[in-house]
């Protein structure tokens, strides 16, 4: 418990550098993929953007974003996973419900220092399907352009960036990805993210390293 509220406390801080950089921007549109129960959110109301999509597939998680936002013309939420197929796949919740994730985990030694500092002998406590989407075909018909997408997934990041090769091409302009410094994650290569943006024509702006630095945000923005 004092490990989570001391962990909230320094992505508040981390949360603020980024907001800070990012405001010069004018965003109008915001993608929040892994919205969770709208931390981030909070700071991206502060842009004065006309609109902000959340993304989370926890059940109970997207309960308390709902209550908190559902009143607020400018968010609309969903409950929804995002990858690159339209599909029903396993969600793992983790005791810190911030770090859930479709994505299957290593026995590493990250892993187990991880269910050492939450007080867990299991590397999740329950599972579900849930249903998965493509970003393209929500967003392909929306007349919007500009948009900032930040992808929060916990290892499942290039899935989410595969499922929005239309919009990457001609609607994204900035993408904020995690980056994680431990090989925490099946199937996760950070370096393939690189690589995914590189070819869709965006270059990397600016890394902001968390604090505990086990992960970075990387801003990346569209070449024209």
């Amino acid at each position: 418990m004092y490990f989570e509220k001391f962990l909230y406390l320094i992505n508040i801080y981390h949360q603020r550098r980024i907001l800070k950089f990012i405001k010069r921007f004018n965003i109008k549109y915001f993608i929040d993929v892994g919205a969770h129960k709208g931390e981030f959110l909070e700071f991206i109301l502060r842009l004065n953007c006309n609109k902000i999509y959340c993304f989370e597939p926890q059940k109970d998680i997207f309960k308390i974003l709902h209550k908190n936002y559902k009143n607020n013309r400018k968010v609309e939420l969903f409950n929804l996973g995002l990858s690159d197929k339209n599909a029903y796949l396993r969600l793992y919740i983790n005791k810190l419900t911030s770090t859930s994730t479709i994505s299957k985990s290593k026995k590493t030694f990250f892993r187990k220092f991880k269910n050492f500092i939450l007080n867990s002998d299991k590397n999740y406590l329950k599972s579900y399907y849930v249903k998965t989407k493509k970003l393209d075909q929500i967003f392909i018909s929306k007349k919007i352009n500009n948009l900032f997408l930040k992808i929060d997934v916990e290892g499942f990041e290039l899935n989410v960036l595969k499922g929005a090769k239309k919009i990457l091409a001609n609607k994204v302009k900035y993408v904020l990805v995690e980056k994680h410094f431990f090989k925490l994650y099946q199937n996760n290569s950070t370096l393939k993210v690189d690589l995914f943006l590189k070819k869709n024509n965006f270059k990397l702006l600016k890394k902001f390293s968390f604090p505990l630095l086990y992960f970075q945000d990387n801003l990346y923005i569209k070449k024209f």
